[in-house]
């Protein structure tokens, strides 16, 4: 037996114990003389290389090409030397991403990501069952943080707040100049800004609501009908642009309605009319002043004393 037919016997038994995609991966290339030689690399699959690498996997780049994921490893680190994409100078992991915005966790990076709320894409996965790095261009995400509709997501003030902590751990990936320019754009988009983000509860002070339970729940319920506008992240966040003009207000059923001067005060003490149509002490005022109206006409010159001014 040659030295070919070997080989091509080894190549065999490998596919079956391996379950390789079979001559497609393990090609043998010879020459007029039929000995075994290297297949050269050319320029055309050195450039479709190039342009798939860190989006698709290895494995399918050895399949089109007809080659072996070894060689097609070994060619991208030996010969075209071509970084890991995890590690491209224009690009940031979501691990990244999460200490320039200077939150405590990528979870929440993770969260918007997958939720389609930031932009982003994920490397090709080298191990079945192993979650797939996420990665997102830097200009993309630039432009992204400098949008005031995506603020609700991060505070502009901690971006690019971490510190130098050694040469370990942080350091040797954080990029302190990128995430430097990229606090100073947002700060200086933030101070043009006219407008903001308030909470329900600033909301309802914005309001004047009185009753801090009255004033969630008619808040909570013009959200959910849709009459007042709110993101969602974790708490409800509405901008000031969006609250009901100058001299309305929103009633307990979520609608934007005109607010109601009081006409009268409560009798004994009790607090002004805000909402005749819902004020359970409405009935006691309408008889009270019921009775005023019945009463007879006041005769200055029969009933009056003396002292009264309207006799004179």
């Amino acid at each position: 037996m040659s030295e070919i037919d070997e080989i091509e016997e080894a190549a065999a038994l490998a596919e079956v114990e391996t379950g390789a995609r079979g001559a497609s991966t393990l090609r043998l290339c010879r020459t007029d003389s039929g000995k075994l030689a290297s297949r050269r690399w050319t320029d055309e699959e050195n450039d479709y290389i190039r342009e798939s690498h860190g989006r698709i996997s290895e494995h399918v780049i050895a399949g089109h090409l007809g080659r072996s994921e070894l060689s097609v490893h070994l060619h991208i680190e030996r010969d075209l030397h071509l970084v890991a994409a995890s590690k491209a100078p224009n690009i940031l992991t979501a691990e990244q991403v999460s200490w320039g915005l200077g939150m405590g966790c990528g979870k929440s990076v993770h969260r918007l990501m997958d939720g389609g709320l930031m932009p982003h894409r994920k490397l090709p996965e080298k191990e079945r069952g192993r979650s797939r790095t996420r990665i997102v261009d830097r200009q993309a995400l630039l432009l992204w943080m400098l949008k005031p509709e995506h603020w609700v997501y991060f505070k502009p003030e901690r971006v690019g707040t971490l510190r130098q902590q050694g040469a370990r751990g942080v350091a040797e990936n954080y990029d302190f100049a990128f995430w430097e320019d990229a606090r100073e754009l947002v700060l200086k988009a933030r101070s043009a800004w006219k407008d903001e983000w308030l909470t329900p509860g600033q909301v309802a002070l914005a309001l004047g609501y009185k009753n801090a339970r009255t004033g969630a729940h008619s808040l909570n319920t013009a959200i959910h009908r849709g009459t007042l506008k709110a993101t969602r992240w974790g708490n409800w966040w509405i901008l000031r642009s969006d609250l009901p003009a100058s001299g309305m207000t929103i009633n307990v059923f979520g609608k934007i309605v005109p607010k109601v001067k009081p006409k009268y005060a409560c009798p004994r003490g009790m607090a002004r009319h805000v909402n005749l149509s819902t004020c359970m002490k409405l009935r006691f005022c309408r008889e009270a002043k019921a009775v005023e109206a019945a009463a007879p006409a006041h005769d200055h010159k029969i009933n009056c004393s003396k002292n009264c001014s309207a006799r004179k």
